[in-house]
């Protein structure tokens, strides 16, 4: 059925699995055929999306087909906002919206060892999507996540973390490259900020995606390493040590 909002994710999903291109006239005719997105959504929908996000690479080029012919922007209004738009810095060498991509692609493979992957993939794939819009793209994306993981249909506890992941992505590198890790008072900081270890291993994941995604420069070993130990610190202290 052609009017299934599912169909395209399906489609992308196959595509991404199996590292094959998606025919030009199958997206033709799944743009052309009249169709609604129900809100909220289906679980098939969002566990579909999920699922080619967590095909890693193969999931940028499927997405992008998706977009070519408006499926994917059908799908998730707010991505009109970030399509082809040119970074504000030269760190970055991709475009907004390809950055997105890159970032839930390079967080596949470690989203998996976090206690909510689904999650994590989705908090990749919408970090910056506030750069679209006016405002601090970090408080400005982490309602819109918010918004659209209650149009996803994730219950509302999922919905504030979504947003809370969007709202604190950067906020392990910026601590660990500007602040004194050696004081307790920086990771009393950080740890009254995750408040609890699942957040912490899903910004962990975030940050270091993010860093691969934007390129050479913003992820290096010093970094990195630095990242490392502010996570293993505030890990402690989330433990009660």
């Amino acid at each position: 059925d052609l009017a299934d909002p599912s169909l395209a994710l399906r489609l992308a999903v196959v595509a991404a699995e199996r590292r094959l291109p998606i025919q030009r006239a199958s997206l033709a005719r799944l743009a052309a055929a009249p169709r609604r997105v129900p809100i909220p959504w289906p679980a098939t929908l969002r566990q579909s999306l999920v699922r080619v996000l967590a095909a890693g690479a193969p999931a940028v080029d499927a997405l992008e087909a998706l977009e070519r012919y408006g499926l994917l922007r059908h799908l998730l209004p707010e991505w009109r906002a970030v399509a082809n738009k040119p970074q504000r810095n030269a760190y970055h060498r991709y475009t907004v919206d390809r950055h997105l991509l890159e970032t839930a692609a390079r967080a596949a493979a470690r989203a998996e060892r976090t206690a909510r992957p689904d999650l994590v993939l989705l908090g990749c794939l919408l970090h910056d999507i506030g750069k679209g819009y006016p405002g601090d793209h970090v408080e400005v994306g982490a309602e819109l996540a918010r918004a659209m993981g209650e149009r996803m249909g994730l219950p509302p506890e999922d919905q504030e973390r979504l947003g809370r992941l969007v709202r604190l992505h950067l906020l392990l590198p910026d601590v660990a490259t500007r602040r004194d890790l050696g004081d307790p008072a920086t990771i009393a900081h950080v740890a009254a900020q995750v408040e609890d270890r699942e957040t912490l291993e899903a910004l962990a994941c975030l940050a270091e995606a993010d860093g691969r995604a934007t390129g050479p420069a913003a992820w290096t070993p010093w970094k990195a390493g630095l990242v490392r130990d502010l996570v293993a610190a505030t890990a402690a202290v989330l433990r009660g040590e």
